[in-house]
């Protein structure tokens, strides 16, 4: 019988194996068959419908005040406090978070698809679908727009001319 010291040395090299994307499945200590493991991220797939939705917020001095507070206590401890995908609980969970502070991040996506991913989340980002009024997600998609080097954050349409 395997003493402790022993069956906790296997379960670190599982757990090794697997964050390295070694094995898919996995043998259980306790029943000796083999199990599923998480399954790998599927490729995010946005519907046409919701691409091309336009935001119905304005993104007036209101509303990025109000993005920037949700982000704040919504997606900074991932995302981090500058948008660059160097948040303090991504670093320590090892994931791999997008830098959406870069103007080809931001000509990637419409208002719709961000709109879509903060609803329902992608990979092992949760939707905030349920926890956010619709309001708020489109508030947060305007304040994702202002993130970058350099950006102030101002409302779209309030250059002078």
């Amino acid at each position: 019988m395997p003493t402790r010291t022993a069956k906790v040395g296997a379960l670190l090299l599982l757990g090794l194996l697997l964050s390295m994307g070694g094995l898919l499945r996995a043998v259980s200590q306790e029943t000796g068959k083999e199990e599923p493991q998480a399954e790998l991220p599927k490729p995010l797939v946005i519907p046409e419908e919701d691409k091309k939705r336009k935001n119905p917020v304005p993104a007036n001095e209101e509303s990025l005040e109000i993005g920037r507070k949700l982000y704040a206590s919504q997606c900074a401890l991932c995302h981090g406090a500058k948008g660059d995908g160097k948040g303090d609980l991504a670093a320590d969970m090892k994931l791999a978070v997008p830098d959406l502070t870069t103007a080809e991040w931001k000509k990637k996506r419409t208002d719709g698809e961000l709109f879509y991913i903060i609803s329902t989340g992608h990979g092992s980002m949760p939707g905030q679908g349920d926890r956010l009024r619709e309001v708020q997600r489109w508030h947060l998609v305007n304040h994702l727009r202002t993130l970058g080097p350099g950006e102030a954050e101002k409302p779209k349409g309030s250059e002078k001319h």
